[in-house]
């Protein structure tokens, strides 16, 4: 559904904002489909599945200036 919608705005719009906002889309979904299609296909393994970014900003401790 995001490739069709984006496709339809791209170019179709004498806005040059429709477009720079359909890019993004279309870049996102070519190089990583795979992706997106298995968060579609599998919501409630997703919502258990830790992808090691909660845990890694937790660890990151940026020094407070005085």
């Amino acid at each position: 559904m995001l490739w069709d919608i984006q496709r339809k705005i791209e170019g179709n719009t004498i806005c040059p904002l429709g477009d720079a906002a359909a890019w993004p889309v279309a870049a996102a979904i070519r190089h990583f489909r795979d992706e997106f299609e298995w968060h579609v296909n599998n919501p409630d393994e997703c919502l258990r599945k830790n992808y090691g970014l909660a845990g890694y900003a937790d660890t990151i401790h940026v020094p407070v200036a005085m």
